[in-house]
């Protein structure tokens, strides 16, 4: 290994070509970053100090001036981007050209570009020679469709830009000659491929910490030992991956994969524990990826709610109105691996009745994952379809769960999430109903009895009986209006209706049926209502 300091100037030169490898991370640097770094070295600057440093930048000597990096693309990138958008703002043709040189050199005799000074990962590297080297701009309208890294080079763009913009030609080049001659980072140059991994699981770029996905990138490239040749294969399935289930989920993506591979609760970190799966998949790294690449789909299908059937499209809408989704991982061992004899939509709606049991039971985590992990461990072990549907009703709890819902019910977690499952099951599977904004739930029977209609008829105990009822309550859209909610009956049924315009909700209609509410007309309905729910979610 050898380490020297060296000036800016001199790590972008013509001479010197960097590539990002296929372990490293994308493009992570958020605006916030940039302007952090632009502040410092400006402060430098200003101070005219004669040596600032940036950190380190770790490399491996591929051959004579050829480099991977290793540790610090994030800053090696957005010097490349600072650079660019300091030259398209100064107007100096000597400046212009030195900085141009630095990270997209022309042909003196052609005009034409050559090979910029630094190469991204394949997956981005023309979108940064034509957007950010180039400075080809993207239609606005498109640039919320980028994904990640893309997006954040053009934002982070955005704000070199208004750095410059806010100083004078003479201030612009002064400072560039000072980022280029007096700012330096550690640079760090290492013999092998097999170095670089040990580099590599230790070190931060700026201080962000490697993600579990980084570093089971790694692992698999780890695992190819010297198989180098392979090495573009593993990185063009992981770029797939990235492309199936997005960036940003990765890491959650991998412990959902884990627990359905395990179905046991986490007793290391989660790179640590995808070790073994690596070790013990049949056909290597390149395999293993493969399979995840498979199950990373049938994730994207979970997440999306993408399923073709009513049935199954409705569970997977009420499980992911949950405030958890430790129901991911024995869904996705189902979707990986199905058990002959279960179809997808009587699993879903098994999982969705003993989840939304479990919810409304106040079960604590650990408590609520038996289950899930019974599953997982049944499907991995190659047990038969009714092994599975006994799981459910070994775990069911019917009887607590209806009577939970026939307490006091206004306020709890899952008000909101009951009350659209009861809302969806009361019509048809074929009926496909997607709620979104803000919805409120309105107590009919009021919380406070100011007008006489509610005092003639409620008792001050039947008042606190009945208040929080699930028969007592009504689902509406928009914000509460509470200006409506201590009127009579008949101008509250106004109110709805005009909110029901907005939003229709088939119980809220039936409340604007009835010609009076009584003690009768909310038991009846709470009644029928928790009849509905055994109906829904009970296990049997």
């Amino acid at each position: 290994m050898k380490a020297e300091e060296r000036t800016i100037s001199n790590i972008l030169t013509e001479q010197i070509c960097y590539e990002i490898p296929p372990y490293q991370r994308p493009y992570s640097w958020e605006k916030e970053n940039v302007q952090q770094l632009l502040d410092d070295i400006w402060e430098g600057y200003k101070e005219n100090d004669t040596e600032y440093f940036i950190g380190s930048l770790i490399t491996i000597e591929k051959e004579r001036d050829r480099y991977d990096v290793v540790d610090g693309q994030q800053r090696l990138t957005t010097l490349n981007l600072i650079l660019a958008r300091m030259r398209d703002h100064i107007h100096d043709d000597a400046a212009k050209a030195d900085l141009g040189k630095r990270i997209l050199p022309r042909n003196v005799y052609t005009g034409e570009a050559e090979s910029p000074r630094l190469l991204l990962r394949e997956k981005d590297r023309m979108f940064f020679r034509k957007h950010v080297l180039e400075a080809q701009s993207v239609p606005e309208e498109k640039r919320d469709q980028l994904e990640a890294p893309k997006r954040r080079l053009i934002e982070n763009g955005q704000a070199v830009d208004e750095f410059c913009q806010a100083k004078s030609e003479t201030d612009l080049k002064l400072f560039a000659n000072f980022l280029l001659s007096r700012v330096y980072v550690v640079f760090v140059t290492t013999p092998s491929w097999q170095s670089a991994y040990r580099l590599f699981n230790v070190l931060n770029a700026r201080g962000i910490p490697l993600s579990n996905a980084d570093l089971i990138k790694n692992t698999l490239f780890e695992f190819l030992g010297t198989q180098t040749n392979l090495s573009g294969k593993l990185e063009d399935l992981w770029l797939q991956l990235e492309g199936e289930v997005g960036i940003e989920r990765l890491d959650s993506f991998f412990g959902h994969h884990r627990t359905s591979v395990i179905g046991a609760k986490s007793r290391g970190s989660l790179h640590e524990e995808i070790k073994p799966l690596v070790q013990a998949h049949v056909g290597g790294p390149l395999s293993f990826i493969e399979s995840v690449i498979s199950s990373g789909k049938n994730y994207m299908r979970i997440v999306e709610g993408d399923f073709d059937d009513a049935a199954t499209m409705r569970a997977i809408r009420s499980l992911q109105r949950v405030d958890h989704n430790d129901w991911h991982p024995p869904l996705l061992a189902f979707l990986n691996h199905p058990v002959a004899g279960i179809v997808v939509a009587e699993f879903a709606r098994s999982l969705e009745k003993i989840t939304i049991q479990n919810w409304v039971r106040r079960l604590g985590r650990t408590a609520r994952l038996t289950v899930y992990y019974q599953l997982v461990g049944a499907m991995k072990s190659g047990k038969m379809a009714e092994d599975i549907r006994q799981i459910f009703r070994n775990n069911a709890q019917n009887a607590e769960f209806i009577h939970l819902l026939g307490a006091d019910f206004y306020g709890r977690p899952f008000d909101e999430a009951v009350l659209l499952g009861l809302e969806e099951a009361s019509q048809d599977e074929s009926v496909t109903k997607i709620f979104s904004g803000r919805l409120t739930i309105e107590h009919v029977l009021p919380q406070a009895m100011k007008d006489d209609y509610w005092s003639q008829r409620f008792s001050e105990d039947e008042h606190s009986l009945w208040l929080h009822r699930l028969g007592n309550l009504a689902l509406l859209s928009g914000n509460k209006n509470y200006k409506a909610q201590n009127y009579d009956f008949d101008k509250k049924k106004e109110v709805y209706g005009e909110r029901n315009r907005k939003v229709s909700f088939d119980l809220t209609k039936e409340i604007c049926d009835q010609q009076e509410w009584t003690v009768s007309a909310i038991q009846t309905r709470h009644d029928r209502l928790l009849k509905l729910a055994a109906t829904t979610w009970e296990i049997v």
